[in-house]
């Protein structure tokens, strides 16, 4: 059996994961640089240094050879997310900033320059903190057009370059881990209101996709786009 011809066989980073430099060339902070056991752990007032994420991988410095050893292994996509809090630090600037646009430049032209097709996550649980703390995240609609102002910016940026997008990671993990996936900090709301404000969080969500998927389609008609769900397989431990 072989691969059908066009086969995008590869691999997937998200920025949080991989690339550190948290605080470099005027990034902001995101929700995951207070977040240093993941998940299951408490959220941090500030970055602490037990979070591994603060460095990552350090695919920020090292991308170039990172991206070396995907082609040497054939690779024919890779999905990686772009940091939020890079391009907007805070989340709800007027201007992008232009050092972490050219970080992604960079990283966009090496995975050409080895024929390999980028894919790329518009949010794969990276939101700049400020949003979380001043505006509940996606709970506010406010957030949607922060959203978009981000999306315009980056879609239009690298549309030339790239076809393949995805507007938020596993959108749905927002009901387990709202903080990670919906900035939604939970000591601001009363117990009884807190699952409210996740659904109304993934209604703001779903309608930023959508309205995401509008934008991609009127930049670029051969552009393709849609969102990810967390979906698991699961196998019985016997027949019964």
């Amino acid at each position: 059996m072989t691969f059908p011809e066009g086969f995008l066989w590869g691999g997937a980073l998200a920025a949080n994961q991989c690339e550190g430099a948290y605080l470099e060339d005027g990034k902001g902070l995101s929700q995951q640089d207070v977040m240093p056991q993941g998940v299951r752990g408490p959220v941090t007032d500030q970055p602490t240094p037990d979070n591994l994420k603060l460095i990552g991988t350090d695919f920020y410095h090292r991308y170039r050879e990172d991206i070396a050893l995907m082609a040497e292994m054939g690779f024919k996509v890779f999905r990686f997310s772009i940091a939020w809090s890079r391009i907007y630090p805070r989340g709800d600037e007027a201007e992008p900033n232009e050092v972490g646009l050219a970080f992604y430049d960079r990283v966009i032209d090496e995975c050409l320059k080895y024929g390999i097709e980028p894919l790329i996550t518009l949010s794969h649980y990276e939101i700049p903190l400020h949003l979380c703390r001043t505006y509940d995240g996606f709970r506010s609609r406010k957030t949607i057009d922060f959203f978009l102002r981000y999306a315009d910016t980056v879609l239009r940026r690298y549309h030339d370059r790239g076809k393949y997008w995805l507007t938020f990671n596993e959108l749905d993990g927002i009901k387990h881990h709202p903080f990670d996936a919906g900035a939604l900090v939970e000591d601001h709301f009363a117990p009884e209101d807190f699952e409210t404000a996740i659904y109304q969080a993934t209604h703001h969500q779903l309608l930023a996709s959508a309205l995401t998927v509008q934008y991609v389609h009127q930049i670029d008609p051969d552009a393709q786009v849609g969102c990810m769900t967390a979906y698991h397989p699961f196998y019985p431990m016997t027949p019964d």
